[in-house]
């Protein structure tokens, strides 16, 4: 008896020590083109936020919140260098914004703004450039060049590599022109796995791409080669460089003269490919005698140790392998040659590179193999310039290399405990009441992951036109006190079994699904939103009412149709077409993330329209 109460004794002061139950984020994006952070959590919470220095990072905690999964680094782009969202400690979850290498913002001008305790915006100001020396002050002054390349902050994986060739998140996009409606695309990858080839009959490049080839350097592809002969009617053609591992490349008609290249199985499957050597044919320095060869004369460390230089006084290519079992970053450039004696960055205790050799493997190629310290791990080979190779050095901790003497704290006000504005200007006097029962609306937004649903004019994805609408369709609907779970709050594949599966097993009272529309043959003046049902016609005219009087768009009506989420879904279902990204007219709205709130505003309004008028 006496062991079963000192059991109780002991089990009662472990439950007393454990943490309250910790909230979770349940979903954050950052909109590029307002440099705004959005993010909501599943309980109040109070952030704190703080800029640190060297390089430029706002840094909001949120305590008490965890992340519930593995830690994300987003890719943003211009002077946004990256979001990245990880679990600091047990209890708290961090936010970081890294502005681009040079850059810098106002602390006392970032805005943290609490929507409710649970929604929040991060507002930042337009970032500006610090004056920087060129060169590192600890090392020795670099061999004189004749005509030393310029510096400047190195390109994102999705930055653009010329007004109509681009590198994007999913893979290359080409900008052409059509002769007719040829939509063949032949395609043929060479025996030794190392070329495919895309042959465009009818199709014309612009001039600044005949002729020209490319570096890559992105999801296994080398560089892209583009050819014009001489034909009538025109054809096109592009060679694509990839590595043997790589899967096939398919092509695809984007209207209106764009081509979106996608590997198959999408680009889950390249995405760690490492990309070939550049072809000897193609590289600036060939054939060239010894005394003609591009040297190498200085690497060093710059912006505060996240990227190592390799400079040269000629053009020059280059390739990276990563050793993943040692760690060793090998980088080749072929027809180089190395300067006698050569500058190298000073290796100290505090440097992230913890070994660095360079050799000149024949007479014309050299190799430079970097290993990293603890707790450092190297990104993508870039070449901010033709005769600079640049490689992404990056910290696996929380904070940089070297430590950061003087964080620069951000005003957080408490969020607003008051009752939130209507979702419109004009709101149905009705709907100005939140629905007090326990209404529960699923939320679906269409394709994902693998699936990009339709791909419209330069290049626009369906998946990632709607998945920011429905993120604020979900968090408008919450902040009316109504239950709502996504189908899927991230770029992820659901099948749509799954989909409608989550909504009749969680005993849904409305299912909302989220497409953007598509039509072929080159008809771009096809633009407009529609709402489809299949048994319950009441929502899909609530939702369209709601559209037609808040947002000036082109009105294709309410209609009956048998989509899969429509015929299983047990509850009253809707399926919304918001615009044709292959539309000119809507492909350029719903491009526009103020647009895409408008849409997600007028959504939001007609399911509480829908809520009020059948009193859930």
């Amino acid at each position: 008896m006496r062991f079963y109460w000192l059991l109780l004794s002991v089990l009662s002061t472990l439950l007393i020590a454990l943490p309250a139950q910790a909230g979770r984020l349940l979903y954050w994006r950052f909109e590029s083109n307002d440099n705004r952070l959005i993010f909501t959590t599943d309980s109040r919470v109070q952030p704190r936020a703080q800029l640190i220095p060297n390089p430029t990072r706002i840094v909001l905690d949120l305590p008490g919140v965890t992340l519930g999964r593995p830690s994300v680094d987003q890719i943003i782009g211009g002077t946004i260098k990256s979001v990245r969202v990880g679990q600091f400690n047990a209890q708290t979850t961090r936010l970081v914004i890294e502005l681009a290498p040079g850059y810098t913002v106002d602390p006392q001008k970032v805005v943290v703004k609490g929507i409710s305790p649970t929604q929040w915006t991060v507002d930042l100001p337009t970032p500006q450039r610090i004056a920087r020396p060129s060169t590192s002050p600890s090392l020795p002054p670099p061999k004189p060049s004749p005509s030393p390349a310029p510096l400047r902050p190195l390109p994102t994986p999705s930055a653009q590599r010329s007004n109509d060739f681009q590198v994007t998140r999913s893979g290359l996009f080409i900008n052409l022109e059509r002769n007719g409606n040829n939509n063949q695309i032949r395609v043929n990858r060479s025996e030794d796995q190392k070329t495919i080839e895309f042959t465009l009959p009818g199709a014309s490049l612009p001039q600044s791409l005949i002729n020209q080839t490319l570096p890559v350097n992105e999801y296994g592809v080398g560089e892209i080669r583009f050819e014009q002969p001489q034909t009538s009617p025109p054809e096109a053609r592009l060679i694509m460089q990839v590595s043997e591992e790589s899967p096939n490349w398919q092509g695809y008609y984007s209207r209106l003269g764009g081509l979106v290249l996608l590997p198959k199985g999408g680009i889950s499957k390249v995405r760690d490919l490492t990309p070939p050597e550049p072809s000897a044919n193609n590289n600036p320095s060939n054939s060239v005698s010894q005394n003609q060869l591009p040297t190498i004369s200085l690497i060093q460390l710059i912006n505060n140790n996240t990227q190592l230089l390799i400079q040269s006084d000629k053009p020059i290519q280059g390739s990276g392998n990563l050793d993943r079992r040692t760690g060793v970053y090998t980088i080749r450039i072929p027809n180089a040659q190395l300067a006698e004696p050569i500058t190298g960055p000073q290796l100290g205790r505090n440097s992230p590179i913890y070994e660095l050799k360079v050799r000149q493997i024949n007479p014309e190629s050299v190799e430079i193999l970097v290993k990293p310290s603890l707790g450092i791990r190297f990104g993508r080979l870039s070449q901010p310039n033709q005769q600079v190779l640049a490689l992404d050095v990056r910290s696996l901790r929380t904070s940089t290399v070297t430590p950061n003497p003087n964080p620069r704290p951000i005003n957080v006000p408490p969020p607003s405990n008051t009752s939130l504005p209507p979702i419109t200007s004009n709101p149905p006097s009705t709907s100005s009441v939140s629905p007090r029962g326990r209404v529960l609306v699923i939320i679906d937004p269409g394709h994902g992951g693998k699936d990009p649903g339709a791909v419209g004019l330069g290049g626009l994805q369906e998946k990632n036109v709607i998945l920011p609408i429905s993120l604020d369709v979900s968090r408008l609907l919450q902040q009316r006190g109504v239950q709502v779970k996504l189908t899927r709050n991230a770029d992820y594949f659901v099948s749509l079994r799954g989909r409608t599966d989550l909504a009749n097993r969680s005993g849904a009272d409305i299912f909302v699904s989220i497409h953007a529309n598509a039509v072929g043959g080159g008809r771009s003046h096809v633009n407009g939103m529609e709402v489809f049902y299949y048994g319950h016609r009441d929502l899909s005219e609530a939702i369209h009412r709601s559209i037609i009087r808040s947002i000036n768009v082109g009105d294709r009506g309410v209609k009956r149709g048998r989509f899969y989420v429509l015929r299983k879904s047990r509850m009253p279902a809707t399926l919304v077409e918001v615009g044709f990204v292959t539309g000119t007219e809507d492909n350029r709205r719903l491009s526009d993330p103020a647009y895409r709130r408008q849409m997600a505003q007028a959504i939001a309004q007609g399911i509480l329209d829908y809520i009020q008028q059948k009193r859930l």
